[in-house]
Order: C-alpha cells, then sequence, then structure tokens
C-alpha cells in the first residue's frame, strides 16, 4: 500500500474507490479523479481536495473525510462554479478558519462559518449557488443548511456519518466504522449492494428478509438506494 499519510487506519477513515465515490457524490468518474488527483498536460489542474489517502494497492482511495469535501466540491461543481474558483474557495475557507478540512466538520455550518464561506465566496465572484431543491438560484446561507441536515457530527465537530440519499432512503448511512465506509442499513448495518444483489439472485424480496432476518421495507430501501446510485453513475 502507498499513500501520502503514513500508514492510516482504513477501519477507522473508510475507504471508497473512484467509481464508488462518483455514484454517492453524484460527479462523473473522470471529474472526481481529478479533484483528486489533479491533472497534467495543456490543461493541468491541481487536486481540489488534500487526499488523506493517496492510493491503496494501486489505486486511489478516498477517506470518508475526503469524502465530504468531494460531496461539497460536486455541490459546488454540478450549480456551475469554476473548478479553479471552488479551489481557491476551499483553500481560502480552510485557511481563515484554520481546520485541515473545514468542509468535512461543523465549522462551516456555525453562524461565524457560514458568514466566512459567503465572504470569500463572493470576493471570488460567486453569490448564488443553485439548490437542487427549491430549483432556483440561492444565497449560500440559505442552501448551506440543507447539507448539514443529512450529516452526523461527533462531539468535536467531525462528520461521522452522512445519509447520501435521504429523500429516498432514509434509513441508509454511509458511516466510515462500519463495512469500510459502504453503505448500509443503519438498523442492521447490512450493506445495501448485499441486500440489493440478494434480490436480484432470489428474485424475491421476502425471501432476501427472512434470509438475512430483516424487514421487508428495509430490503426494499436497499433496492430502491442502489437503483438510485446506478441512475447517478
Amino acid at each position: 500500500m502507498t499513500n501520502g499519510a503514513g500508514n492510516p487506519d482504513l477501519l477507522g477513515m473508510g475507504i471508497f474507490t473512484v467509481p464508488e465515490t462518483a455514484e454517492l457524490v453524484k460527479a462523473a468518474q473522470r471529474e472526481v479523479r481529478v479533484w483528486i488527483a489533479g491533472r497534467e498536460g495543456k490543461f493541468r489542474q491541481a487536486p481540489v481536495i488534500d487526499n488523506q489517502l493517496g492510493t491503496v494497492a494501486g489505486k486511489l482511495a478516498i477517506s470518508f473525510t475526503n469524502l465530504m469535501e468531494l460531496r461539497f466540491v460536486a455541490r459546488f461543481h454540478n450549480a456551475g462554479l469554476r473548478l479553479n474558483a471552488i479551489q481557491a474557495i476551499m483553500e481560502e475557507v480552510r485557511d481563515t478558519l484554520r481546520h485541515p478540512h473545514p468542509f468535512a466538520a461543523h465549522v462551516v455550518f456555525r453562524t461565524d462559518g457560514k458568514k466566512i464561506v459567503a465572504e470569500i465566496a463572493r470576493k471570488r465572484g460567486v453569490d448564488l449557488i443553485y439548490d437542487l431543491r427549491s430549483r432556483h438560484y440561492q444565497m449560500h446561507e440559505i442552501v448551506m443548511p440543507f447539507m448539514k441536515e443529512d450529516v452526523v457530527f461527533d462531539p468535536q465537530g467531525e462528520m461521522v456519518a452522512w445519509y447520501p440519499r435521504k429523500e429516498i432512503a432514509p434509513n441508509v448511512i454511509v458511516h466510515p466504522r462500519f463495512s469500510f465506509g459502504r453503505p448500509i442499513i443503519k438498523q442492521s448495518h447490512i450493506p445495501t449492494e448485499t441486500l440489493a444483489d440478494s434480490v436480484k439472485a432470489e428474485g424475491n424480496v421476502r425471501a432476501v428478509a427472512h434470509l438475512f432476518d430483516v424487514p421487508e421495507k428495509q430490503v426494499r430501501e436497499a433496492v430502491r438506494f442502489q437503483d438510485n446510485l446506478q441512475q447517478a453513475a
């Protein structure tokens, strides 16, 4: 294993591949790869985030903290912001708030944090962001709370869990200490992919629910979640 952070605790940090990350944050794999590793050549681009894991078994690896940062990058990118503007905003927010990964922490959601993010964004010529829920361009201060609703913080204010599709799968959670961060059903801790694949194999939700000793509604939610990931890919 090769990485840029010594020997990280993969069991505690979670580990995601580029395809998995792209599905979760609703972005193209090629874009996620550039955000993580940068790009050489004529259209050179530095990485947007500081990758905690580097490469594992020869492949780019993403920690849960980085996944949360990429969630913000994807949101800004999908709103039409240029990547160099996103990078500049994130770097200045990090330096101003004196936090190595502020977009993976509660610090950006505090009153002063939101104000700092908005002021830095405006200074960079970015006043508005597209809100996918209202389908209108709105101020950062209005959009930010929606991104807070889907995450769980520890007592130190760091993000420790995420509900990636809360509107359609309210019991599916991504937690770095369970299944290396794979999406799981919160109550049973069974990966959604396992349940969904089992339904394909068995052809019957009730049979899978009986096999794993879980309610049928959890199996249906896992299938719904995995179908949504496939659509986002």
